[in-house]
């Protein structure tokens, strides 16, 4: 199965194993955050004085260029939004300005989506003000805030409607008697977390739509079952991909002398769905088990809704819990018994399997209660009743 699969959320058909790439971009992401986040500390002098970031270029989406001796962990930092979609970790951080002698007014992203020297490079290249930091670029006045622009030379006619829309971006800009700051938007507090920027990159990098609303209940519902976790992973399995007969020969991993007839009725190909719900011993041990239970469907054509006409409704209480026990219970020993027959050689009788479901449910049951609701006998004889307790 691809790592790929294996890695997605259990509710979008995974088993929710954490990506090694994915963890590893989180933890490159930490130090570009703690890079932008104003930590003063001598291993961030030593890096702006060896690469050159001082102005934070690499940090805030313009171009930038590693030194050739630069080291593979620099170099994997400043490739970091190559993963996933372009620009990510610029997308996900804003610039908070309180009194604005921290914020580079050309060249940090403050105001909108852009920084003004990409959204007006026209602007940005006729000023002498290339490096002014906002605060500095203006005085409160007795009307509010007063913005003082220098230019090289006078404005052209059209550069004066590009300066009139930067004014109109700058209305409404509010000073704080506070430092500016970065955040990081994917939180409520403004603070870069690891779990964050995993979560944003599984959605991007990790997503395969391939399975329904439905299916996808159906996966996110399995490991809330109360049945034992190699059993549900199994379960989990035979939704996905086991290795019945079937999907071995078409992988060509069948032994070429070796049947690819189902071992339980030795008498059709062995597909999933076949060996356990159309098998006539598989259909015979279904059968006997909604007669104990006091319930009657059609057998349906697949698995996902085979485990939905034994969720009643779906609701996760007693009794449903209880029938999905039951349902993982009834894959594991037909799959199991389909294995002694194969390896072993031992004869599969439908009566002995049944009541090995029923013990093996009670079993579990034992396990999983602090109480003994009823005796086995009463199981037995009434198992609804026993769940509703």
């Amino acid at each position: 199965m691809k790592g790929k699969s294996v890695c997605q959320a259990k509710k979008n058909g995974g088993i929710g194993i954490i990506d090694i790439q994915l963890m590893n971009a989180s933890l490159l992401a930490k130090w570009r955050w703690r890079l932008l986040d104003g930590e003063t500390a001598l291993w961030m002098e030593v890096l702006g004085e060896k690469y050159d970031i001082c102005n934070g270029s690499m940090l805030e989406g313009v171009r930038y260029t590693w030194p050739r001796f630069a080291s593979v962990w620099w170099k994997d930092v400043v490739k970091l939004d190559v993963l996933g979609t372009q620009g990510w970790f610029v997308e996900e951080i804003e610039r908070k300005v309180g009194n604005g002698l921290k914020t580079s007014f050309w060249n940090d992203k403050w105001c909108g989506g852009r920084s003004f020297s990409l959204k007006y490079p026209r602007l940005y290249s006729i000023s002498t003000q290339k490096e002014v930091m906002v605060g500095e670029l203006g005085a409160v006045m007795e009307g509010g805030w007063d913005w003082n622009f220098t230019w090289r030379r006078r404005l052209f006619v059209w550069e004066e409607e590009l300066f009139t829309s930067l004014l109109e971006d700058l209305d409404g800009t509010r000073w704080l008697n506070v430092e500016d700051r970065w955040t990081w938007k994917l939180e409520d507090n403004g603070i870069y977390s690891m779990k964050s920027v995993y979560l944003k990159l599984e959605g991007v990098v990790l997503h395969e739509d391939v399975w329904g609303v439905e299916e996808k209940q159906v996966f996110e519902n399995t490991w809330k079952s109360p049945a034992p976790t190699k059993v549900i992973a199994f379960s989990w399995m035979v939704l996905n991909r086991v290795p019945t007969r079937d999907n071995l020969a078409l992988r060509n991993a069948l032994p070429p002398k070796v049947s690819s007839l189902c071992a339980l009725c030795n008498l059709k190909e062995e597909p999933v769905t076949h060996i356990f719900l159309h098998c006539d011993v598989a259909s015979l041990v279904w059968t006997s088990l909604m007669k104990w239970f006091d319930c009657c469907f059609l057998v349906p054509p697949n698995l996902f809704v085979h485990w939905e006409c034994w969720s009643v409704g779906g609701s996760a209480n007693k009794v449903t819990k209880g029938l999905w026990l039951v349902w993982h219970t009834t894959i594991w020993v037909l799959w199991s018994k389909r294995n002694d027959k194969i390896f072993k050689g031992l004869r599969c009788e439908v009566d002995v399997l049944i009541e090995e479901i029923k013990v093996l449910f009670w079993r579990c049951l034992l396990e999983r209660s602090s109480t003994l609701s009823c005796l086995f006998y009463e199981w037995c004889w009434n198992p609804m009743l026993c769940l509703e307790r």
